[in-house]
């Protein structure tokens, strides 16, 4: 520890040392004299005569540097928590409120009118077109021929009537037989007559003529 308190720095010993050099040797002549003075080697005469020497010392004051002290280190502002201080709202105490009764209008009451029912469209009837009866229908000439050899037939006719009531068109789709009885039943049904009718030009109808003999 002795070591830590006088161990001056390399920069600053230097000058000390001068300085107790030359003291020394200050205290170190002195005493020389002082010496010879008192042995009487050396009398006061002598020490007049001894030229006066002047030492000049020139003590050189170090130059030290200056070393910039360290920046200080920054101090951590720790901010300061303010407590929140809750301050309790007074209590309300609730008072229940009983509710009115809320009377309940009445609603009205809206009265449904019947819808008016659509009017029956007309039915359409179905045409029924019935096969024409002759109103004048006279009866076809037996042929002698046929008569003689006893030939008895049926004879099928196609026939259009026009809607007053003439035939227009006939055709036989089923002959009897004997061209004789034929003929007289293609003469005979052209001169029929039929009731006048818009409908009898619609459509075609058949129409039979017999040959008999016991009929005639």
């Amino acid at each position: 520890m002795s070591s830590l308190l006088f161990s001056p720095t390399p920069g600053i010993n230097r000058p000390y040392k001068v300085i107790i050099f030359v003291l020394a040797s200050l205290l170190l002549h002195a005493a020389l004299v002082t010496y010879t003075y008192q042995s009487g080697l050396l009398t006061v005469d002598d020490i007049d005569s001894i030229p006066a020497r002047s030492i000049s010392v020139s003590l050189q004051v170090p130059i030290v540097k200056e070393i910039p002290p360290a920046p200080p280190e920054p101090v951590e502002i720790v901010p300061i928590k303010k407590k929140k201080i809750v301050t309790q709202a007074p209590s309300v105490k609730k008072v229940a409120v009983k509710p009115k009764p809320v009377k309940k209008k009445p609603r009205p009451v809206t009265v449904k009118k019947p819808a008016a029912s659509p009017l029956p469209s007309p039915i359409k009837k179905p045409i029924v077109f019935s096969t024409p009866q002759p109103s004048y229908q006279p009866k076809p000439k037996y042929p002698s021929i046929a008569r003689r050899r006893g030939v008895e037939g049926i004879v099928i006719f196609e026939i259009s009537v026009a809607n007053n009531g003439h035939v227009n068109q006939a055709f036989i789709i089923e002959s009897s037989g004997s061209s004789a009885l034929d003929k007289s039943a293609m003469e005979a049904i052209k001169t029929w007559r039929f009731p006048p009718s818009q409908f009898n030009s619609l459509s075609n109808f058949k129409q039979k003529i017999e040959f008999r003999l016991n009929a005639y």
